[in-house]
């Protein structure tokens, strides 16, 4: 059976305790933010097949910690193509990942595919006025398409950017966000109820460094609405639940830091997996907020979701796939969740849907990589297994359920856990493709 790399922290199969998953280098083995696990599952499912087994890179490519000439032998020996899934890799600040990708790519003989990237800018544009991110993505890119047939952005902003930086645009597909293709193209999401009432499950989800709406109207939705839960995905957001520590924000009303209401009633989640999130997402009626894979998972569960958009990594995935949204400019100062519930119509999402998917896999095709909706290529033990995992429980919050001499203990816990360890520590050894963590749930 032939084996290809997938860049990606842990295997979607194996479980692992939230713990170990935010000690895993410090920001988590996730990579900083759960919505990464969304895209990494859907393509490591699709890509393993009967005939072929995938295997996480575990982020040690962009890491830059271990040999790359050792690195880039062992992988040429033992896998047929590395395929890397990303997000919003062309941004500042990611220049240095970036560079450590692209210089294995360079070393390489197989084919190198990227799945879905994008790029971070103001609303609207396609302009990114640095000059570090854009030399560090066109040679990222030019290093790719040496090795695959095309590259697959999230969005026709990202393809602009490419294009005007010299890449040819018959080289540069747009196939959206992958988290969407997790199963065959027949998605379909239909409103639950007419309106929401006051008691209906409903999710939340909130960019802290920019907040979707006035930070001081979360107040009287929390009141209003009893059973709206806020879902978490920032690695700082687990410590808060695990550990009792607060995330400095210059937002006091968001729900980062434990004197917030939500988190004094237990009204917060964190989910470490994607059977989890969509489990809980397709029991709610309504999702919405301005993170894109908080809205996602609400949405390939069937469950309809509004973006509040506020940069073009946002807005072009949401444009490409009809996903409906508003930017922040557009975000209602009052009845917000009645008015985005009345702007969460999916009649073109369901139509372009089939459509989009079919696409999708013929990128996958044109780049020679074989996938499981191709006949005979289906993996039921793969499945199988997926099905048969332990995964932990959601993250709550754990001081809401202790009486006062236990939470005296956390915080304890909580105050060396701070002073023995930073939370950007990261490791230093050599690699281990498709490690199997020890500390599992």
């Amino acid at each position: 059976m032939k084996e290809i790399l997938v860049r990606g922290g842990r295997p979607p199969h194996v479980p692992m305790s939230p713990e170990a998953s935010l000690a895993k280098n410090g920001w988590g083995v996730f990579g900083g933010n759960i919505g990464n696990t969304l895209f990494l599952s859907s393509v490591f499912r699709t890509l393993n097949t009967a005939e072929t087994q995938a295997v996480v890179d575990c982020l040690f490519p962009e890491k830059g910690v271990a040999d790359i000439d050792q690195m880039a032998a062992e992988i040429n020996e033992r896998f047929s193509a590395w395929v890397i899934p990303l997000a919003n890799a062309f941004r500042p600040g990611w220049e240095r990942a970036l560079g450590n990708m692209t210089r294995l790519v360079r070393r390489l003989k197989i084919p190198c595919v990227v799945v879905g990237v994008g790029i971070q800018s103001p609303l609207g544009t396609a302009v990114i006025n640095n000059d570090r991110t854009c030399d560090s993505a066109k040679k990222f890119a030019t290093a790719v398409l040496d090795h695959s047939e095309t590259i697959g952005v999230r969005g026709e902003l990202s393809q602009q950017f490419l294009v005007n930086l010299g890449i040819p645009k018959d080289s540069v597909d747009v196939i959206g966000c992958p988290s969407l293709f997790n199963n065959p193209g027949d998605l379909q999401v239909v409103r639950k109820v007419d309106r929401i009432g006051k008691t209906d499950p409903v999710a939340i989800n909130i960019t802290p460094s920019k907040p979707p709406f006035d930070p001081s109207l979360l107040g009287p939705l929390t009141e209003t609405y009893p059973n709206m839960i806020y879902v978490a995905q920032q690695y700082e957001e687990l410590r808060l639940l695990l550990w009792g520590i607060d995330w400095t924000t210059t937002y006091p009303d968001l729900p980062v830091h434990s004197q917030h209401p939500m988190y004094q009633q237990d009204r917060i989640r964190f989910f470490l997996d994607p059977p989890r999130w969509r489990a809980f997402m397709s029991n709610q009626v309504f999702a919405f907020g301005s993170r894109l894979h908080g809205n996602i998972a609400a949405v390939s569960a069937g469950t309809p979701a509004l973006l509040i958009a506020h940069d073009s990594r946002t807005s072009e995935v949401a444009q490409y796939h009809s996903l409906p949204y508003l930017t922040v400019h557009e975000s209602p100062s009052d009845s917000i969740i009645d008015r985005f519930y009345d702007k969460a119509d999916f009649t073109k999402f369901n139509q372009r849907h089939p459509q989009l998917f079919q696409h999708y896999v013929d990128f996958l095709e044109k780049n020679g990589l074989s996938h499981i909706f191709q006949e005979g290529n289906a993996n039921p033990q793969y499945d199988a297994l997926l099905a048969s995992a332990q995964y932990p429980e959601p993250v709550g919050v754990l001081e809401a359920h202790l009486n006062p001499a236990e939470q005296q203990l956390l915080r304890k816990l909580a105050w060396l856990r701070k002073d023995q360890a930073t939370d950007k520590q990261r490791a230093s050894r050599g690699y281990d493709f498709g490690f199997v963590p020890k500390q599992v749930a």
